[in-house]
């Protein structure tokens, strides 16, 4: 479907239409996909299909056999900047070892106090009785024996169920705290996405109505990708990521300007930033 279209209309106007570089077309075309990433492939596709109402369901077969080839993906996955998680992790497992070692340790202690036995001192003048009249004939310690076993198996009966659930919560805390250090993937949007690092004043002016944005913010701000639209920041550390799945850092104290064309996002310089301003700098 991508050749006919680029022999039907050419690919100077292929190009020119859907803002897709002359040199991504042609390795589309060739079915060449080194070098793209998985969100910016499938990108152009979508854009291919919005702007000419196409089936592009081969080029997309093609697509999923490159980045999925048996159980391993070629997917190219952008990572946000990992939150600094080790202290409280360290804190959620030594908490669970805690909680393990003082189960632990009354579980031993109950233990301890069942296997001590109160002991009947004989006199002197006591008769020593045969086994089978020792079974008919109860000595005075054995009932406060007895009573000291039924104690010490009802505490480590206790003891063993209240050790079950303190036991399966610290196994609970050790996995949360685990899964917490896996970093979130950066997930390509629709539309170019500014998200500042620190708190950052940023304008945004819109080239078909003159309309104008301003905003400090220190939280992603999704810009809308259709049509054209000038971007400045002020002096702060910040990402913006376009349609096609690209992510440009900047960590810098310096005022950039950027053209969104379309999705697409490029810096200018800011002699080109004010002649599409109208010779303004805001």
């Amino acid at each position: 479907m991508l050749d006919k279209i680029l022999k039907k209309y050419g690919i100077e106007t292929v190009s020119a239409k859907t803002k897709i570089p002359r040199k991504h077309l042609v390795k589309l075309k060739e079915k060449d996909f080194e070098g793209f990433s998985k969100p910016q492939a499938y990108g152009f596709v979508k854009i291919l299909q919005r702007e000419y109402g196409e089936d592009f369901d081969e080029l997309k077969s093609e697509l999923d056999a490159w980045f999925c080839e048996g159980d391993e993906c070629k997917e190219e996955i952008f990572v946000t900047q990992q939150r600094d998680s080790g202290s409280s992790v360290k804190k959620m497992v030594v908490l669970a070892v805690l909680i393990l070692l003082l189960v632990g340790g009354a579980f031993i202690y109950m233990q301890e106090r069942a296997s001590e036995e109160p002991v009947a001192s004989a006199s002197s003048g006591e008769v020593q009785k045969s086994p089978s009249e020792t079974k008919k004939v109860a000595s005075p310690a054995q009932p406060q024996e007895r009573q000291s076993e039924e104690a010490a198996s009802k505490s480590e009966e206790a003891n063993s169920t209240a050790a079950e659930p303190a036991a399966k919560k610290a196994a609970v805390a050790v996995e949360a705290a685990k899964k917490s250090e896996e970093p979130e993937p950066y997930v390509p949007k629709e539309n170019p996405v500014l998200t500042p690092t620190v708190k950052l004043w940023f304008g945004i002016i819109d080239l078909s109505g003159k309309k104008r944005v301003a905003k400090t913010s220190a939280d992603p701000y999704e810009i809308d990708f259709k049509g054209k639209k000038l971007l400045v920041t002020g002096h702060g550390k910040f990402e913006i990521s376009d349609s096609f799945g690209n992510l440009f850092k900047y960590n810098d104290a310096k005022k950039h300007y950027f053209l969104i064309d379309d999705g697409m996002v490029k810096e200018i310089p800011v002699s080109e930033f004010k002649r599409l301003n109208g010779g303004r700098i805001w």
